[in-house]
C-alpha cells in the first residue's frame, strides 16, 4: 500500500515545482563556483603555493595574537593554522583545483547551510500544503491508516533529500570537469585532525584516496539531511501554514547556525541539532563551535533529534481532529 503513497506524494512535490527550483539554485551556485575555481586554476600557473600558503599561515597567527577574536572562531583558526602546516611540511598542495575536489568539497561547503536550506523547503510544506491547498479533510478522511500516509510523505521527503544530493554531486562534476582536470579521484586526501583546548592532535589523522574520502563525507551529509528532513516533516504537521512552517524552519536553521558562531560560551548550544549539522567539516577536522562535540556525539544528538521530531509528528498527526 506504500508505493501508491510514495508515487502520489511524489507526484505532488513535482507539481509543486520545488525540486525543480532547488536543483536550479544549485546549477547557478555550482557554475559560479566552477568559474572561480577556472580564475583560480590560471592565476596560480605562474604562483607559488608554497609562498601564499605561508604567507596565509603567518596572517592567520598574527591575528590570533591580536586577541581580538571570537573563541569559536579562533578555535577554527588555529586548528586551520596546523592544518596548513601539515601539507606545507609534506610538501602537498591542498587547494589544487581539479573536478573531482570541487566535488568533494561540495559536501562540506554545501552542507554548512545550503543543503539544509534546500531541504527544508522541500519539507515545510510537504503536510502544511495540504491545508492550503484544502485537501487536508479528504486526506485525513481516506480508508487508509494515518501513520502509512504520513510514513508515505517521510519517506518521499527522504528519498528527494537524497536525490538533492546526489544531484548536487553530480552536477557539482558536470559543471567544472569541462574547465577544470577531470583526474585526480585517486589523489591522497587527509582527515582525522583534532583539536582539544589549545592542542593540536594528529594521532587520528589518517590518509584516505579522494573518492573514498568523498563517499565518507557525502554519507556523514546523507544523514544529517535525513536529521533535517525529519525536522522539516515534524514542522509541517505542527503548523497549517505553509509560511509558518517553513518560516520557522529557515529561522532556525540560520539563526541557529549565527548564534553557535557568536556564542561560543553558551554551552546549551551545542545540543541544538543546528551545531552538528556540518558533520563533513568536523570529519575533516575543523574545530566544532563547542568542546566535546566529538563525531560520536554530533551523530547521536541529529539521530536523537530526529528521533523526536518523528515521534511529535505521528503523535499529532495519528490524533488530528479532522474538522480541527
Amino acid at each position: 500500500m506504500l508505493i501508491p503513497l510514495l508515487q502520489n506524494e511524489s507526484l505532488k512535490l513535482l507539481r509543486r515545482r520545488r525540486f525543480a527550483i532547488v536543483l536550479g539554485i544549485m546549477f547557478v551556485i555550482l557554475t559560479l563556483v566552477s568559474y572561480s575555481q577556472y580564475r583560480q586554476l590560471k592565476d596560480q600557473r605562474n604562483q607559488n603555493w608554497r609562498a601564499e600558503l605561508q604567507e596565509r599561515i603567518a596572517r592567520y597567527e598574527n591575528q590570533l595574537r591580536r586577541g581580538r577574536m571570537n573563541p569559536s572562531w579562533a578555535r577554527s583558526m588555529r586548528a586551520e593554522v596546523q592544518r596548513l602546516q601539515f601539507y606545507l611540511d609534506r610538501g602537498i598542495n591542498p587547494e589544487q583545483p581539479t573536478a573531482p575536489l570541487v566535488v568533494r568539497t561540495f559536501a562540506n561547503a554545501a552542507g554548512f547551510l545550503l543543503l539544509p536550506l534546500l531541504v527544508a523547503v522541500l519539507g515545510s510544506d510537504i503536510v502544511s500544503a495540504e491545508n492550503a491547498e484544502g485537501t487536508d479533510k479528504l486526506l485525513l478522511t481516506r480508508p487508509v491508516r494515518r501513520w502509512k500516509i504520513l510514513t508515505s510523505k517521510l519517506l518521499t521527503l527522504w528519498l528527494f533529500a537524497s536525490l538533492t544530493l546526489l544531484l548536487g554531486a553530480l552536477i557539482s562534476y558536470a559543471v567544472t570537469a569541462p574547465v577544470l582536470p577531470a583526474g585526480g579521484w585517486d589523489a591522497p586526501t587527509f582527515n582525522g585532525f583534532q583539536i582539544s583546548g589549545e592542542a593540536f592532535k594528529l594521532d587520528a589523522v589518517r590518509q584516505l584516496p579522494l573518492w573514498k574520502d568523498a563517499l565518507i563525507a557525502y554519507g556523514l551529509e546523507w544523514y544529517a539531511l535525513l536529521a533535517v528532513a525529519s525536522i522539516s516533516l515534524m514542522l509541517s504537521v505542527i503548523f497549517k501554514s505553509s509560511a509558518a512552517s517553513i518560516g520557522t524552519m529557515l529561522a532556525s536553521l540560520i539563526g541557529g547556525t549565527i548564534l553557535t558562531r557568536i556564542s561560543p560560551d553558551w554551552t546549551a548550544g551545542k545540543y541544538l541539532f543546528v551545531s552538528a549539522l556540518p558533520l563533513p567539516d568536523y570529519y575533516t577536522g575543523q574545530a566544532p563551535p563547542y568542546d566535546g562535540m566529538s563525531m560520536t556525539f554530533c551523530i547521536t544528538l541529529l539521530g536523537v533529534w530526529a528521533l523526536g521530531a518523528l515521534a511529535i509528528a505521528y503523535g499529532l498527526f495519528t490524533k488530528r481532529d479532522v474538522f480541527g
